[in-house]
């Protein structure tokens, strides 16, 4: 919905601070007026739902002499201004994350500014800007080639279900340990889209054994990016039988 005073206090009645979110949020209109505002359910990692106040829109980035639009979405905790927002990337279809120093592979944002929260010092306008400089330094998406961008959809969906808790894998899982049996998943694919996948699957501790599937031309680079996440339970497979490495 497009920027309304009054209608974002009637939204954020359960809000404890309401009338200093609202003006804050004021305050970020007058800068990002392009911003659009809604109320949805934001899923902890321990599976906790609450109704929360978020807004999305694109920020502007300039990389290497180029200005590049890129999307996010800020969740306003109801503990706000005290506590800080929950910041995402909100990529397209046609778009792929960048894991880095200050973005994960489900898109989450970290940043300095976030770690240091302190009100009345913090404002969301301050953290904006200093995630514009951020990315300056090191953009966090870039475009997918045209045969990616069905898988890009795909993947987007499957790591929402990961880490909003919702997954059939997850169900399945528990199912397997009360049995004791091993639970076992290949991702099949490397690059980015098989890291990203890889890291989503792993954060969430739903497998015992995973197994990173890689059948394109050499494995170097994919096997450097994982290693700086020293992830357990996780090894990387070149090529060989499908069939094989998908059934054993």
């Amino acid at each position: 919905m497009e920027f309304n005073s009054e209608g974002l206090r009637r939204l954020l009645g359960k809000y404890k601070f309401r009338d200093l979110t609202v003006e804050e949020l004021k305050n970020v209109n007058m800068f990002f007026p392009h911003f659009r505002y809604s109320m949805d359910t934001y899923v902890f990692k321990d599976s906790s739902q609450k109704n929360l106040l978020n807004f999305t829109g694109t920020i502007p980035v300039m990389y290497q002499g180029n200005t590049y639009n890129i999307p996010i979405r800020l969740w306003i905790l109801d503990s706000h201004p005290f506590a800080p927002p929950i910041c995402f990337l909100k990529p397209t279809a046609n778009m792929g994350i960048s894991v880095g120093k200050h973005v994960d592979a489900q898109g989450r944002i970290y940043l300095p500014y976030l770690q240091n929260w302190s009100h009345p010092k913090s404002v969301i306008v301050g953290l904006i800007k200093e995630m514009i400089a951020k990315f300056q330094e090191e953009l966090p998406l870039y475009s997918l080639s045209s045969s990616d961008e069905a898988q890009q959809v795909d993947l987007l969906a499957y790591i929402a279900k990961i880490t909003e808790g919702v997954s059939d894998i997850n169900s399945k899982n528990w199912a397997n340990h009360e049995n004791k049996t091993v639970n076992k998943i290949t991702v099949v694919g490397g690059g980015e889209l098989g890291i990203a996948c890889t890291l989503a699957i792993s954060a969430k501790g739903i497998a015992d054994r995973l197994v990173l599937l890689d059948l394109s031309e050499g494995t170097k680079g994919v096997i450097m990016d994982l290693d700086i996440f020293n992830l357990p339970n996780v090894e990387i497979s070149k090529g060989g039988d499908l069939h094989s490495q998908l059934s054993g």
